[in-house]
């Protein structure tokens, strides 16, 4: 299943926001999660996760010549066409963020544009297509704004998370004119203030979104402190089982509560432990 998170204006917290779903994912659920996010926007995954950074990948083009590849999209283009991108080729270009369940594609070079090649689309759409062979869920971070790329990733995803703020100017702004998108919608409001004029009761009416529309992931200091440090997966490990007494009891409620419903729209059942059913054979796409 592959659910697609965008948002229309910046500074929507999309791409903390998908780490910590992802990780509720795979650290409650046990369901292999990969994210992705490729050259068409600025992201920071790495940062959100972990700073570890990509194994550089060396491109044999015949015995006696080694190229090295900075760029990962680069080389899974190449792979592609030379007819040569297996599942272990792809696992491997993967940074491990909990090694067998969670993982993340590093982005390549920022390249956004408002229109795409086809032949780019389809290259982008063939290695989503690869990753999903090797998870339970694909995760695919499209950014913000408004590119031909985007558009295309989410018409194919099985849901899509729109990331949504409280202030009324950017609501009206894209509430007027939204997406129609083929697939179940969520939309998401990340840092959430429950004091807020536009509570999660008023943004129902308002706008008419169905409850089972809207989630949201509470405002915490501390979550986003151990978001800037790269730290969300452990935070997550940390708490997922905390208690009423827990000061983090709350938060961890309602973003399990979200992440369900994000599984719910992309027609996934939340599993039971250990029944997630990703695989890394190394065949090829």
């Amino acid at each position: 299943m592959t659910i697609a998170f965008w948002s229309q204006e910046d500074g929507c917290g999309m791409t903390s926001g998908m780490a910590a779903i992802a990780s509720i994912c795979s650290d409650v659920w046990n369901l292999r999660t990969i994210l992705v996010q490729s050259r068409n926007q600025r992201g920071d995954l790495c940062k959100r996760l972990r700073h570890t950074p990509s194994v550089p990948m060396t491109r044999k083009d015949c015995p006696n010549h080694i190229e090295l590849v900075s760029d990962i999209w680069d080389e899974l283009f190449w792979l592609l066409k030379q007819h040569r991108l297996t599942k272990a080729m792809l696992l491997h270009c993967m940074v491990p963020v909990v090694p067998g369940r969670l993982y993340y594609l590093p982005q390549g070079e920022y390249q956004k544009q408002r229109a795409y090649q086809p032949s780019v689309k389809n290259g982008v759409r063939q290695i989503i297509r690869c990753v999903e062979q090797l998870s339970d869920l694909t995760m695919i971070d499209c950014g913000n704004g408004s590119d031909s790329l985007s558009m295309d990733l989410m018409a194919q995803a099985d849901a899509v998370v729109i990331g949504i703020s409280q202030e009324r100017q950017n609501l009206d702004a894209y509430f007027q004119n939204r997406q129609i998108f083929p697939g179940n919608v969520i939309y998401l409001v990340n840092a959430y203030h429950s004091e807020s004029i536009f509570n999660r009761k008023n943004l129902n009416r308002i706008y008419r979104l169905h409850e089972e529309e809207l989630a949201v992931i509470p405002h915490n200091p501390v979550f986003r402190q151990v978001s800037e440090k790269g730290k969300i997966e452990q935070f997550i490990c940390r708490h997922k089982d905390c208690r009423v007494f827990d000061r983090q009891f709350y938060f961890m409620q309602e973003l399990i509560h979200t992440a369900g419903m994000v599984l719910h729209a992309a027609g996934v059942p939340i599993p039971k432990p250990g029944s997630g059913i990703g695989n890394g054979k190394a065949e090829l796409c």
